[in-house]
C-alpha cells in the first residue's frame, strides 16, 4: 500500500467509540418521571418499534464502521507492481511464412507456439501474412490479442499434417485458410522475395519509434525465381532501409543437407543483423520462436519501467452502498 498508515485512523476512532460506549454511565443527570407510560411501553407495537429502532442503530453503527475502513483502505492505496521494458512492449512483428506444400507441417508448429506466446504480451502488435507464389495478410498489425490467438490456432489447425507427410490433415480448412495464396498464372511458387517484401510493407506509423521485426520461416525452394518482382536480396534489403530486422527459420525439407538455398538465406538474413535457425523437425518451431524471443530481449534490453497499478478491489463498492443504506436507514428511523 501507498499509504499503509491511513488504516490506523478507523482503527482508532472505533476503538475510541467503543471505549466510551461500553464505559458511559447508564443514567446521567437526575432523571425525569413520567406518569402512566407503563401502559403504553408493554404494547406489542411499542417493543417491537423499539427493538426495530436498536437493530437500526447498532446496524447503523457496523456500516459507519465499515464506511470508515473501506475509506481508509482507498486512502492507503492498495497495489500491484508491475516491471514492464518500454522497449519490447512497442514491438512490431509480422510472422511471414510460407505456406507451399512441403513446409505447411512446420507452419502450425510455429503458429502453435507463437499462440502461446501472445498471452505475455503487454503491447506488440502482431500480424500474420502467409505466402505462396501470392500473399494473403490474415490480419495485419494489431493488438487485439484475443483475434491474433483465434487466427493463429485456426491456421495451425488448417495447416496441420499427420507428420510423415506434406498432406494436410484437414484439406478444406487448408484450402480455405490458404486461399489466394496460389495463382498458376503466376507461373512460380514459394516465391520468397515476393513474399518477404510483402510483409515489409506490413509496417506502418513509420514516424513512430517502434522495433520493427520480421519472422520468417521458408525452405528457400524457389520455383521459377525469374517471375518474382523481387528478389531474396532485394527483399532484405528493402527491410534494412526502413530498420526492419529479419529473423529467418530455414526449413530443411531434406535433413542434414546444407545446399545453396540454406546458405543464401543465413548470407543474407545475418549479414542484415538477423539470426539465422536451422529447422530439421516440426518440434524444432517452438525451441527456435523461444530463442529468438529471448535473444532480441537481451538487444532490446533496456531499463524496466516499474509502474503501481492500484487494485482497490470491492472497497469502494462497499464504501458507496455502506453510505447509500446509512442515508436510508438515518431518514426511516430519525437517527
Amino acid at each position: 500500500m501507498v499509504n499503509p498508515w491511513a488504516l490506523a485512523i478507523p482503527l482508532i476512532l472505533i476503538a475510541i467509540v467503543a471505549y466510551r460506549w461500553f464505559k458511559r454511565e447508564r443514567h446521567s443527570g437526575e432523571a425525569v418521571l413520567v406518569a402512566h407510560t407503563l401502559p403504553g411501553r408493554v404494547l406489542p407495537r411499542y417493543r417491537a418499534r423499539i427493538r426495530q429502532l436498536r437493530i437500526a442503530t447498532f446496524g447503523s453503527f457496523v456500516l459507519l464502521a465499515a464506511v470508515a475502513v473501506s475509506s481508509a483502505v482507498m486512502v492507503a492505496r492498495p497495489h500491484t507492481v508491475e516491471t514492464r521494458a518500454e522497449e519490447l512492449a512497442s514491438r512490431d512483428i509480422v510472422l511471414c511464412l510460407d505456406v507451399s506444400g512441403s513446409v505447411i507441417g512446420f507452419d502450425s508448429e510455429v503458429m502453435k507456439a507463437f499462440a502461446s506466446m501472445v498471452d505475455e504480451f503487454q503491447g506488440e502488435r502482431v500480424a500474420l501474412v502467409i505466402w505462396n507464389s501470392n500473399s494473403q495478410v490474415v490480419f495485419p498489425l494489431t493488438d487485439d490479442y484475443d483475434l491474433v490467438k483465434e487466427r493463429l490456432n485456426e491456421g495451425a489447425e488448417a495447416l496441420e499434417t499427420d507428420g510423415y507427410s506434406d498432406y494436410p490433415t484437414n484439406p478444406q480448412e487448408f484450402y480455405d485458410f490458404t486461399a489466394g495464396t496460389f495463382l498458376e498464372s503466376t507461373g512460380g511458387a514459394s516465391l520468397v522475395g515476393d513474399g518477404l517484401a510483402n510483409c515489409v510493407m506490413q509496417f506502418d506509423m513509420p514516424e513512430e519509434e517502434r522495433a520493427r521485426t520480421i519472422i520468417l520461416a521458408t525452405d528457400n525452394e524457389v520455383s521459377t525465381p525469374e517471375v518474382q518482382i523481387y528478389s531474396l536480396s532485394e527483399a532484405v534489403e528493402m527491410a534494412a532501409e526502413q530498420s526492419i530486422v529479419i529473423h529467418g527459420m530455414y526449413i530443411e525439407t531434406y535433413y542434414g543437407s546444407v545446399n545453396y538455398e540454406s546458405q543464401e538465406m543465413r548470407d543474407e538474413i545475418e549479414g542484415a543483423g538477423g539470426y539465422y535457425f536451422v529447422a530439421g523437425d516440426e518440434e524444432a518451431a517452438s525451441q527456435l520462436l523461444d530463442e529468438i524471443e529471448s535473444q532480441q530481449a537481451e538487444d532490446l534490453e533496456s531499463d524496466p519501467v516499474t509502474i503501481l497499478v492500484d487494485t482497490p478491489g470491492a472497497w469502494p463498492i462497499i464504501a458507496a452502498v455502506g453510505i447509500g443504506i446509512l442515508v436510508v436507514v438515518g431518514w426511516r428511523y430519525r437517527i
